[in-house]
């Protein structure tokens, strides 16, 4: 890992420190603003069951063999020992068998 991304992961974990030392003031910030009452409303008149079904029925039709034929070759395993093996790679890294 090089330096940079070091100082970026010290960061970010830095701000969810933070964030989550405050995190009882800022959800009263939030309630005060209305924010809480505007996303309940929303989530009990938009977000039925029946219409996160149906979002999600849609991204399948719209995707769906694509997307499953993506997750498959991005998660090959080796035929010998089930180990996962990156989609370029051709010898398991775990037993050195080679990978079709």
């Amino acid at each position: 890992m090089s330096p940079g991304h070091k100082k970026i992961v010290v960061l970010a974990t830095l701000v969810v420190v933070v964030l989550l030392a405050n995190a009882h003031t800022i959800a009263c910030w939030f309630d005060r603003q209305g924010l809480i009452a505007w996303a309940q409303d929303i989530r009990s008149e938009y977000l039925t069951g029946t219409a996160i079904t149906v979002i999600l029925v849609m991204f399948y039709l719209l995707d769906g063999k694509e997307a499953i034929r993506r997750c498959t070759d991005s998660l090959r395993r080796c035929p010998v020992c089930d180990h996962t093996i990156p989609q370029s790679g051709r010898y398991c890294a775990a037993c050195g068998s080679r990978v079709a």
